[in-house]
């Protein structure tokens, strides 16, 4: 059994590679940075006894993107792709880096598309697969200084309900995983301004530990279904922020705001 997770060396990509060594996986472990890649790898052999290979590649080059498809179809024993890595930063337009915009499609989007398509083939000929696109609770929402990451989450989120449509017939289960606020260091990086995050009330911020654990059980389960928003408390909070009248008022406030 081996699994492949992007994104590994932090937050839910970090928690899958644990989760899934600890239930005895081989792993295939993609990330940037070499030196946590080779930490990663030390502490999941040492603790877990299983065999870890590690990839620094960067998602956002389409040429080393290739060089991971091309690993993926050698892979005979690969049961779960889990499509993590992704980044976020602020994007209010016309003021924005738009090579940084197109890199988040690239990141968001197209990696996702092509890993799971070069990885279809091992899972198709063993009749056994999932894969996980780790999606957000902001893919059904919208609003300023975001509107790439919604959209590629979004992408992620129809990507795969689709997919599943196709692919169940061969054996293989779909999940678009759609958290909210997750303890992961995510809201920490350069590219993002930590003091709004810390704003945010704790009854908001999801344990990752849970998260991955859920998400796990709930593609493993005969009836499941492809979205999976691990948190009852979002789930509420969605069905509010979505109903129509609640998107016109929050429509009201933007254009107001933006008349000031």
């Amino acid at each position: 059994m081996l699994a492949l997770i992007t994104g590994s060396t932090s937050g839910l990509g970090e928690e899958y590679a644990r989760q899934l060594a600890a239930e005895g996986y081989d792993l295939l472990l993609a990330a940037r940075r070499t030196e946590l890649l080779e930490q990663q790898k030390a502490e999941l052999e040492k603790r877990h006894g299983v065999s870890v290979e590690v990839l620094s590649i960067d998602l956002a080059d389409p040429a080393q993107l290739e060089v991971l498809e091309q690993r993926i179809t050698q892979l005979d024993e690969l049961e779960f792709l889990i499509n993590n890595a992704g980044f976020g930063f602020e994007n209010k337009f016309p003021d924005t880096d738009i090579d940084l915009e197109c890199q988040m499609v690239q990141v968001h989007a197209i990696a996702p598309l092509r890993l799971t398509y070069a990885a279809l083939g091992p899972m198709i000929r063993r009749k056994k697969g999932y894969i996980i696109n780790v999606a957000s609770v902001a893919a059904y929402l919208h609003g300023p200084a975001c509107a790439q990451y919604m959209a590629t989450k979004a992408y992620l989120l129809s990507f795969s309900k689709c997919l599943r449509c196709d692919v169940r017939e061969f054996g293989i289960e779909v999940q678009a995983l759609c958290p909210g606020f997750v303890r992961t260091g995510f809201h920490s990086t350069a590219l993002i301004d930590e003091e709004k995050f810390r704003k945010i009330p704790g009854i908001l911020w999801l344990n990752k530990k849970r998260v991955v654990r859920d998400s796990l059980k709930n593609i493993r389960k005969k009836r499941r279904r492809t979205v999976f928003i691990p948190s009852m408390r979002y789930k509420f909070l969605l069905a509010v922020l979505t109903c129509p009248i609640f998107s016109w008022i929050t429509e009201m406030i933007y254009r107001k705001r933006a008349n000031m």
